[in-house]
């Protein structure tokens, strides 16, 4: 059964399928798009969480007890997620796993920083 949240947010964590064609795996996602285009459009941007540990990888944010039952985030597994096929709202990444994200997603996507160096 699927249960729409109300309001897509920025850092919270959202179980749904990557796709539409019904034979996806339901993973968990988090919400990287900004709250401004949450509301507007059908889908958000979203990258995968896992609850095992994975190569060191600068694209790769490796999360504390914090964040449990998280181990990573793979900011380079990046996609829409549609917010019909939303199962349920698992929670929110906190604040420091967030930023490190963030850094993460500038290096996936090229964009060159002062603070990567």
């Amino acid at each position: 059964m699927r249960v729409q949240p109300t309001i897509i947010t920025r850092g919270r964590i959202y179980l749904a399928p990557l796709g539409t064609d019904g034979a996806a795996d339901n993973n968990y996602w988090l919400c990287v798009s900004n709250n401004i285009r949450n509301p507007r459009l059908d889908e958000f941007i979203a990258v995968r969480m896992t609850s095992t540990r994975k190569p060191q990888l600068s694209t790769w944010v490796s999360l504390t007890s914090q964040d449990k039952p998280w181990v990573s985030v793979a900011c380079d597994d990046l996609g829409p997620i549609w917010k019909d096929q939303v199962i349920k709202d698992a929670g929110a990444l906190s604040a420091p796993a967030m930023r490190k994200v963030e850094q993460a997603l500038l290096r996936v996507l090229g964009i060159e920083s002062p603070r990567l160096r």
